[in-house]
Order: C-alpha cells, then sequence, then structure tokens
C-alpha cells in the first residue's frame, strides 16, 4: 500500500524549491535548537497600517511588490518577524501574483502568500483567520558555529564565501507552534562586490545539522555598486545558509561542448561520476540513474523510503543503492508501483516529462530554449545532464525574476539605516 505523505500546509503558490542533498557530513556535537524550543528575540509584528501602505504603492487589483520595512537596530544579530493570516489575506486578495517583501538588516525575505491555503486551514482546524500567525527569523552565526560549519564543508571540498546565516519560518495556531513545512521563499544577501562567486561552481547550500546533510539551493547574483546580491531559495525548517565554490570536475568532459552542465550538475550533487574520476558520458542512461538525479534534484528521499521501494516494487531490493530513491518517486507520486527496471533505459521525451509536470518549470520553460533531443533512441548520460541542467536554468531565471522584483524600489542606505526608533 502506498505510503502517505506528511500533511504539509501549502504556504506558498510557488513550489518551486530546488534543494539538492548533496553529501552527509559528521553531525554537529552540539544540540541545535528545535523551532519550538527557542527563546528567541522579542517578535516585530508587522501592522496592518504598514500592509495597508505598502499596497497603496500600486493600484488596487494590480500585481505589485509588497514592501514590508523591519524596523530593527542595523547591528541586530537575530530578528524574529510575525505576520497575521489575516494580513497575508489583504495582500493575497489583491492580487494572488503580489510577492511579500520582508526587508530586514540581516537581509531580505521574499515570498508569494498562498491565501487559499491560509482559508483552507483556519476552516480545517476551525480557528479565525486572525489566530494564525507565519513568523519568519534569522540570525548570525557564533564563532563555533562557523567554525563547525567551515570544518564540515571543506571536509566534503566546498569552501565558504560568506558567512552562514540561520533561517526558519514557521506558522503558528492560537499561540502554539504548527508547522514548518510547506513554506518555499527566497532570501536575498547583500555580499561585497569582489566575493568571487563562480557561475559552474559556486552556490548557496543549505545545511542540517541535525543529519549532516548539506543542500544545494537555486542561487543567482547580481552586483549593484561596491555590493554583491545574492537571492537563494530557502525552506520553512531550521537550517544554516551560506555560499560556497565547490569544484567538482570529471576528467572525460574536460574537452566536451558539454562540460559546463556535467560541472554544474556535480556541483549541485544531482550527479556523482562512476567514482573513478570519470563521468562516462556516452553511456546510456538507466532508469536507476534517472531515479537518482530526480530525487537529488529535488531533494526528495526521506527515511524509509529504500523499504518503502521494497513494498512497491518487484524488483528492488532495500540493500540495492538506488532504492531510496526509486521509494522517494513512488511516495510522491511520480512512480508507480510494479517492475521498477532500474537497468532499462530512458528517452529524452521521458526525462522532460517528468520536469514539464510542475508549473512553475511550464512556465519558465518558453524562455529556457527548445527541448534538447537526443542522438538516439535513448539518452545518454551527457544529454541527460545537459536536459537537468536546462531545467536549473528555468529555475534561475524564475529567482532571478523575483531578485528584479525585490530590487523594485529598494533603497539599501535607507533599508540599512532603519532602527526601532
Amino acid at each position: 500500500m502506498k505510503r502517505a505523505g506528511k500533511r504539509k500546509l501549502p504556504v506558498l503558490c510557488v513550489a518551486m524549491l530546488l534543494a539538492v542533498s548533496v553529501v552527509q557530513a559528521p553531525v554537529f556535537a552540539g544540540e541545535f535548537p528545535d523551532s519550538a524550543a527557542v527563546a528567541g528575540p522579542e517578535p516585530i509584528v508587522i501592522t496592518p497600517e504598514q500592509v495597508e501602505q505598502a499596497l497603496a504603492h500600486g493600484a488596487p487589483g494590480e500585481e505589485k511588490t509588497v514592501r514590508l520595512a523591519v524596523r530593527a537596530d542595523a547591528d541586530a544579530e537575530h530578528l524574529l518577524v510575525r505576520l497575521n493570516a489575516a494580513q497575508i489575506l489583504a495582500i493575497y486578495d489583491d492580487h494572488p501574483r503580489n510577492l511579500v517583501v520582508l526587508e530586514t538588516p540581516l537581509g531580505v525575505f521574499a515570498s508569494f502568500l498562498n491565501g487559499d491555503a491560509f482559508r483552507q486551514l483556519a476552516e480545517e482546524l476551525d480557528v479565525a483567520v486572525e489566530n494564525i500567525w507565519v513568523e519568519a527569523a534569522v540570525r548570525t552565526t557564533g564563532p563555533d558555529e562557523r567554525e563547525q560549519i567551515r570544518r564540515a564543508a571543506e571536509e566534503q571540498g566546498m569552501t565558504l564565501l560568506a558567512e552562514p546565516v540561520a533561517v526558519k519560518i514557521e506558522a503558528w495556531v492560537n499561540g502554539e507552534f504548527f508547522t514548518n513545512e510547506g513554506f518555499d521563499a527566497f532570501f536575498t544577501q547583500w555580499l561585497p562586490s569582489e566575493t568571487a562567486l563562480d557561475r559552474v561552481f559556486s552556490t548557496a547550500m543549505g545545511f542540517n545539522p541535525k543529519n549532516g546533510r548539506f543542500w544545494a539551493k537555486t542561487t543567482v547574483s547580481s552586483v549593484h555598486g561596491d555590493r554583491q546580491m545574492v537571492t537563494m531559495t530557502v525552506c520553512g525548517c531550521v537550517h544554516y545558509y551560506f555560499v560556497v565554490t565547490n569544484v567538482k570536475t570529471f576528467s572525460d568532459v574536460l574537452d566536451a561542448p558539454y562540460r559546463e552542465a556535467v560541472h554544474r550538475m556535480a556541483a549541485h550533487g544531482i550527479i556523482k561520476g562512476t567514482g573513478d574520476g570519470a563521468f562516462r558520458p556516452d553511456r546510456l542512461l538507466t532508469r536507476a540513474e534517472l531515479a537518482a538525479m530526480a530525487a537529488r534534484f529535488y531533494a526528495m528521499e526521506e527515511e524509509g523510503d529504500a523499504e518503502l521501494a521494497v513494498e512497491a516494487f518487484d524488483d528492488v531490493d532495500a540493500d540495492d543503492w538506488f532504492a531510496g530513491y526509486a521509494g522517494a518517486l513512488y511516495r510522491t507520486g511520480i512512480l508507480e508501483g510494479g517492475r521498477f527496471n532500474p537497468n532499462g533505459h530512458v528517452t529524452a521525451d521521458e526525462i522532460y516529462a517528468a520536469f514539464l509536470s510542475n508549473e512553475i518549470v511550464q512556465s519558465m520553460f518558453p524562455f529556457v530554449g527548445e527541448r534538447i533531443p537526443a542522438g538516439g533512441p535513448y539518452a545518454t548520460r551527457a544529454e541527460a545532464v545537459t536536459i537537468f541542467d536546462q531545467m536549473l536554468k528555468a529555475y534561475e531565471l524564475f529567482t532571478e525574476r523575483v531578485q528584479q522584483r525585490i530590487l523594485q524600489g529598494w533603497d539599501h542606505e535607507r533599508s540599512e539605516s532603519r532602527t526601532n526608533e
């Protein structure tokens, strides 16, 4: 029987989070605070008046960027911002594609909040919408945390380019923690313009100290004067986020026309190679390899997926290297049970079909380019990686458009000078 997934709160209408499970590092010796158990700073509440004023910057019913200033000390190290669901509905009902931007001295949150999800939640829980709150928190990291993260990253061949920050987004109901699932958002940091971000090997990473895993995040950057604006995707769970360079190369693609796509996918953890420093680009892609790439691309794998694959597929054993990936795709409804046929080959159309079922990719794909045809009836590993890189570019394009909207009306000096006074 198919195992039901966890109940999620679909807070954002943008389900486009790219979070690739790259590697597992040693778990921190110290305990990372649970989201609902930490005594954080006094919450900064976004008022109805602030929302009304922000909406007034555009015509009613017109898609707009709803910019909300979080008034805090410029040298604050930990901020907690609270937004009531009633205000979310006001923003959403004005236009469902309004982008909510929370400006803080530690960075900028941005998201497309789904008002219908909050209405549904209030109805299911039989509570007033006014009793539902969204909290977004960001804090700097201490010397010990930074050193532990740096060491864990370096053990995996990554070099930190910016100091990590801890980010969390949560829903609270009737004054109690409810969930941190279902939140996909964007977080922007301003770095010095000389920060060396490489378009092939650099990306933002998320790090979960509880299980020691790194996740590559969809990332875009642009330089404005003496500042570099880096926008990345984040999720609700309490994770550290930071920018890294993650150089991974293969000896048999160094002169190939698709080398950039291969190295980008390796830097993002989507491909691993054959273990001998080679990629074997001309080898036909197998169904097992495609399952691994897709599950890594969307960070689908969870504990118990390998056992689920054994229940779902007649030809999968729990100790098969691909079992967890196959189980993840089954659990999320991408694959049906029966025979998995791990050594079977796949067509380019089958790879595209897996991606184009996502509405965000559908909307962005026309701007990325035409479908990449396979040279034969089945796709090679190189052709598959090229298609995955094309899909990653679609996500980056979406993130770039969000970054451009964040910049609309942005006054960095004014934002840095805001205080509680």
